[in-house]
């Protein structure tokens, strides 16, 4: 065999030519980009509210975004430092100083006096962004910080999103079904760094005042009282009162979404995969008063 066919790999079906849904994602990211930079040099820059979502992955941020985007005069963008959407970067790991560029790049392009954007904690990290650097960026800015009290609920929705490739359902839409395997020790890291990153975030003291603090589950309990009375007043803003426009994806219970339940039953419900966060340094001002 001539040595130059000696290292030609034959191409399978499965080995397509040309990734056309990448072609499209770099396509529309380019478009996107043009239109960003467009709005930047030729649009007068008027000053804002900035607002951040802090959340991680299956923890209600899309619900809660689609109820900010109903209040008036908020703005709100999704993952703006997501390498798998067009608004995002092409990669996930860009220098810090990048990273506040492309925000300010994408609060610019919204016209509202409250722009906001979803900030995923792995996004941060991939970035080696931090809260203070981004307080030091936008020192005006409000936060809302958005947890899932049931970890393993968050996890299997997570393992279920990447199986197929359903982040979230809008009326009319059919969820898609399927059963994960959980490996133990996958799940206790996952408990272990989800939690940490939470603790992480809430020893900044200077979000005093600045956040709100609330779980996945208090907002699915009653939206419009945590709206009405602690993230309108914090923006603000007056309320209105919200239209679900999403609807819950995983409605069935453990026992039919985990293949191997009951080898993992007592780990999914056990305090492990439990977490309960509030302001710590609230507590410890608290706790001098009295």
């Amino acid at each position: 065999m001539p040595a130059h066919e000696q290292d030609v790999v034959p191409r399978t079906a499965k080995q397509p030519l040309l990734d056309y849904s990448r072609l499209s994602l770099d396509w529309r990211r380019l478009k996107m980009q043009a239109s960003l930079l467009k709005k930047w040099w030729l649009r007068r820059h008027k000053p804002y509210q900035p607002l951040f979502l802090v959340a991680t992955c299956r923890s209600g941020s899309n619900l809660l975004m689609s109820y900010l985007a109903q209040q008036p005069g908020v703005a709100m963008l999704s993952e703006v430092l997501s390498s798998q959407l067009p608004i995002g970067p092409r990669r996930d790991c860009i220098p810090p100083a990048t990273a506040i560029s492309h925000i300010r790049y994408c609060l610019q392009g919204e016209k509202t006096p409250i722009r906001g954007c979803k900030l995923m904690l792995y996004q941060l990290a991939n970035c080696r962004l931090t809260l203070d650097d981004i307080h030091a960026a936008f020192p005006t800015a409000r936060y809302i910080v958005l947890y899932r009290q049931s970890l393993a609920e968050q996890f299997v929705s997570h393992q279920l999103a990447l199986c197929t490739n359903q982040y979230q359902l809008a009326h009319g839409q059919e969820a898609k079904r399927s059963e994960i395997v959980i490996k133990t020790g996958e799940l206790r890291r996952y408990c272990d760094e989800i939690r940490r990153g939470y603790c992480e975030v809430l020893r900044h003291s200077w979000l005093s005042g600045r956040a709100v603090l609330l779980s996945y589950e208090e907002l699915t309990a009653d939206a419009a009282h945590w709206l009405h009375t602690h993230i309108c007043p914090l923006l603000g803003v007056g309320y209105s009162p919200p239209t679900a426009r999403l609807r819950k994806q995983s409605t069935q219970p453990l026992a039919d979404r985990v293949a191997n339940y009951r080898d993992v039953s007592t780990l999914l419900h056990s305090p492990l995969c439990r977490q309960f966060h509030h302001w710590p340094y609230a507590a410890a001002a608290n706790s001098r008063a009295a």
